[in-house]
């Protein structure tokens, strides 16, 4: 009689993920086909219906001591198999969010420091296009004096000395 891994797996009333497992973990002794799967005689086959039964057994201290016949009450599982795993989940949720927080903090801070770095470039550069603005405006001024000074003088009477040459 030769099984293949699902049919042990229907036969125990487990994965066949389980088996596989089994196989690995208890060096169970079985073959292998062409395709590289497990192939159980009755003597593997047994040996797993052995381990099923033993890790059934590590199962029972979940019976209630002061009455055998009943297990634990659902609080009692949850507050001795499941609040210590929820606690400890809880536990490492809250320091991931607190790294996560100051990950964040950081990445802020540096964000931060580059604008700053930023606005004091445009600063200087804006200053620097004021003083520029401020000697242009000078510049045209200097030359609107100018203008108008040289607009004030009077101007020089050449019409007559013309009109005289022209009879000479």
């Amino acid at each position: 009689m030769e099984l293949k891994t699902s049919s042990v797996a229907k036969r125990l009333g487990v994965s066949p993920k389980t088996i596989q497992r089994w196989v690995k973990k208890y060096n169970v002794p079985c073959q292998k086909n062409e395709a590289g799967h497990y192939v159980f005689d009755a003597e593997a086959v047994a040996l797993l219906e052995q381990i099923k039964f033993e890790q059934g057994a590590a199962l029972e201290p979940c019976i209630n001591q002061e009455n055998p016949q009943h297990p634990f009450s659902a609080d009692e599982l949850f507050n001795v198999y499941i609040e210590p795993q929820l606690n400890e989940f809880t536990s490492r949720l809250q320091n991931i969010e607190q790294k996560l927080n100051e990950k964040a903090d950081d990445i802020v801070s540096v964000q931060l420091l580059h604008h700053r770095r930023e606005i004091e470039e445009l600063a200087s550069q804006l200053h620097s296009l004021e003083q520029r603005i401020a000697r242009l405006e000078e510049d045209v001024n200097r030359e609107q004096a100018i203008i108008t000074e040289n607009a004030k003088q009077k101007p020089k009477r050449r019409g007559i000395s013309r009109i005289m040459s022209l009879f000479v």
